[in-house]
């Protein structure tokens, strides 16, 4: 299939497309389009930064002249089972709320569901680390379950080259692709279905983006660091910055509990105070797109935007945004109940790393440290777990009920360093345990995932206390149940 080199600015002011087509230099900053040498020499003719569009509509009408495939695109309509679980992204909330807003979409079977994803990675290895590259990526949601997720099926739209992520500013690289999800969602003509035999008007809709937290916010244009850190609570986040860690702490989470739920009436444990507020509403599509043009200043195209002012802690006026995401140039984006989601894998692999860095004390790892335990002074929760910095510097803290004994992580390291696991499973885990260490080195994302799932909750169940090892244990089926219902 054929693609397009399209050039643009190394600052991510403009593409080179359209009314800038024959501009030789930036109009927003005014560096040259071409590539400068060592010597400050132009060459002309090469671009300073390329950006590869990979067209998906020809590659869609590819997919419905295949008689095996066009058959898979309709299996959610044919083949799918109705039961009223959630086996499918076509038992959501969103491809029902489509379905009863545009009935002329939802009654074509053939009209396809999409998803976005993107995230930076380093394409030489360990050879440069200051290089991201960014490919976006559509996903078919109107194939089987097995089918989704097939190299096959996941279409490489875009590819961002680096050195430099693109940040807040991918919304310059996603105008192509805004552009062709515009065309589908009005109908493109003379689309042949080798099924039927007949040419038809073939729609699509995105659902929603697939992201790390980090993507998330670039792509979404909500703040994901600092005092409204979260894009749901936005200005109702209300954390606390740990003065001697140097962290902002979310710790009213308890509002999501349950309203008689016991913790919320914990005091000591948590922040000294009891928990009494209920969780806050997410903002609809169309309260947060009034919002966003009520208090995020509008640019004009190609002028380029300031950089972020940060308010100090007094002023509470904070923003909860940095831009108005360019997916709102869609008309319906405005009215999909979800419209960015967090990755499972990338969760779960924090979550991963923490855990085991505390229980195995990596250091650089663990979220148990002089720091920490000076914070839980400061706020006057869990005395026993106060540091005394009267003492020898090896006993100033506290052993915890999750610290574990050289024994028992010689134990715990052993167990990872004798299991067996199927082919294909993860990577072997006996050969990411170092024994001399006493810790776990290079665990990928499908390795956190069989860990936290599967391994994990067998390793530590000698050598962690009762309350310590059934919390863990309860957060591993809870990721498993989680990880069962996608």
């Amino acid at each position: 299939m054929n693609y397009t080199k399209i050039h643009a600015c190394p600052n991510d002011c403009i593409l080179y497309r359209k009314q800038y087509a024959d501009e030789m230099c930036c109009p927003t900053c005014g560096i040259s389009r071409w590539e400068v040498c060592k010597n400050k020499k132009e060459r002309e003719g090469v671009p300073a930064k390329v950006l590869w569009y990979f067209p998906p509509i020809p590659r869609f009408k590819r997919m419905f002249q295949s008689i095996e495939t066009s058959k898979s695109l309709t299996w959610h309509a044919t083949n799918r089972n109705k039961d009223g679980l959630i086996r499918h992204p076509a038992d959501s909330t969103s491809w029902k709320l489509v379905d009863d807003k545009w009935p002329d979409f939802g009654s074509e079977p053939r009209n396809l569901r999409l998803a976005l994803s993107s995230d930076g990675f380093n394409p030489h290895s360990s050879l440069s680390s200051k290089y991201s590259c960014w490919p976006v990526i559509l996903v078919t949601y109107n194939l089987p379950p097995w089918l989704v997720m097939k190299r096959k099926h996941m279409m490489l739209t875009l590819l961002i080259s680096g050195p430099k992520q693109p940040g807040n500013d991918i919304d310059v690289y996603l105008e192509p692709l805004i552009d062709d999800l515009k065309l589908l969602w009005e109908g493109v003509n003379g689309v042949y279905d080798a099924i039927k035999n007949e040419n038809f008007t073939l729609r699509a809709l995105l659902f929603w983006t697939i992201n790390d937290f980090p993507a998330y916010g670039n792509l979404s244009g909500s703040i994901v660091k600092g005092y409204n850190a979260c894009p749901i609570c936005l200005d109702k986040t209300e954390p606390t910055r740990l003065v001697h860690g140097g962290k902002m702490a979310y710790t009213i989470h308890r509002r999501f509990l349950g309203r008689h739920h016991p913790y919320r009436k914990l005091r000591a444990a948590f922040n000294n105070q009891p928990e009494h507020a209920t969780a806050p509403v997410p903002l609809s599509g169309e309260e947060l797109l009034r919002r966003l043009e009520e208090e995020v200043p509008q640019w004009p195209f190609g002028k380029k935007k300031p950089p972020p002012t940060y308010r100090g802690a007094e002023d509470e006026t904070r923003p909860c945004w940095k831009k108005k995401s360019i997916f709102f140039e869609l008309e319906y984006w405005k009215y999909l109940p979800v419209r960015h989601c967090l990755d499972v894998m990338h969760i779960e692999k924090n979550v991963c790393d923490s855990l085991i860095g505390t229980l195995l004390n990596i250091p650089g790892k663990t979220k148990d440290g002089l720091k920490t335990r000076l914070d839980l002074a400061e706020m006057g929760i869990r005395q026993q777990l106060h540091p005394n910095l009267d003492g020898p510097k090896k006993k100033r803290l506290p052993l915890a009920s999750w610290n574990l004994t050289v024994d028992e992580k010689k134990c715990m390291c052993g167990s990872f360093h004798g299991m067996k696991v199927p082919e294909n499973y993860c990577s072997n885990i006996s050969s990411l345990v170092s024994m001399d260490d006493l810790r776990l080195t290079g665990l990928k994302s499908h390795d956190c995932h069989a860990l936290m799932q599967q391994l994990l909750p067998i390793a530590i169940r000698g050598v962690l206390e009762k309350p310590v090892r059934v919390a863990v244990i309860r957060l591993c089926l809870f990721l498993m149940k989680f990880a069962a219902r996608l």
